[in-house]
């Protein structure tokens, strides 16, 4: 009987454990005419000073698996205000519709990401925001002194090399006084 009992809170604990773990996806997809577009972050998260990309996958739903010509297709990434063009190119020989647009994220924040032009027949003008970048320190370790820290003061071994060179400096200026004095 306990064996039942133990093999049945056995299963409602996996089933309970099975729905409440949720997967996060940074990556997000969004419909233009027969094309779903996933866009996202090469990887993530995106750290601020750390080479990255935008990832944008592109599936023709009518004919899975084809060739996607984004000849005619523009992306742009902003940030408050500057703009620059980003050159789309293919991730990979084997990994067809699937491009990125290199770029180093200089500031913490959100940018978004604007693609215009045309897919085929299909006008594509869509503006969306990928995961936020995060500030360096999010990931760094150990942590950085602060400026503070760092100008605090001399701390021990600053003040050892002070009295160093102050003991050199009076040994070398005794020395040469008592050269003057010796003998010639």
């Amino acid at each position: 009987m306990k064996k039942n009992n133990f093999m049945f809170a056995a299963m409602i604990s996996l089933i309970a454990l099975l729905f409440t773990v949720q997967t996060v996806l940074a990556h997000q997809t969004v419909t233009v005419g027969n094309y779903d577009i996933e866009y996202g972050w090469v990887n993530e998260p995106p750290i601020v000073g750390q080479r990255n990309a935008f990832v944008v996958n592109i599936a023709d739903k009518t004919s899975p698996g084809a060739d996607i010509d984004i000849s005619n297709l523009m992306a742009m990434v902003s940030y408050g205000g500057v703009e620059k063009t980003l050159e789309l190119q293919p991730l990979g020989e084997d990994t067809p519709g699937q491009f990125i647009g290199p770029i180093l994220p200089t500031i913490a924040g959100t940018y978004t990401l604007e693609l215009m032009g045309k897919l085929g027949n299909t006008d594509v003008n869509l503006s969306v925001e990928p995961e936020e970048v995060q500030p360096a320190e999010k990931l760094e370790f150990p942590p950085k002194p602060s400026a503070e820290q760092q100008s605090a003061g001399l701390g021990l071994v600053g003040w050892l090399a002070i009295a160093g060179l102050a003991i050199g400096l009076i040994s070398l200026v005794l020395s040469l006084v008592n050269m003057k004095k010796a003998p010639k």
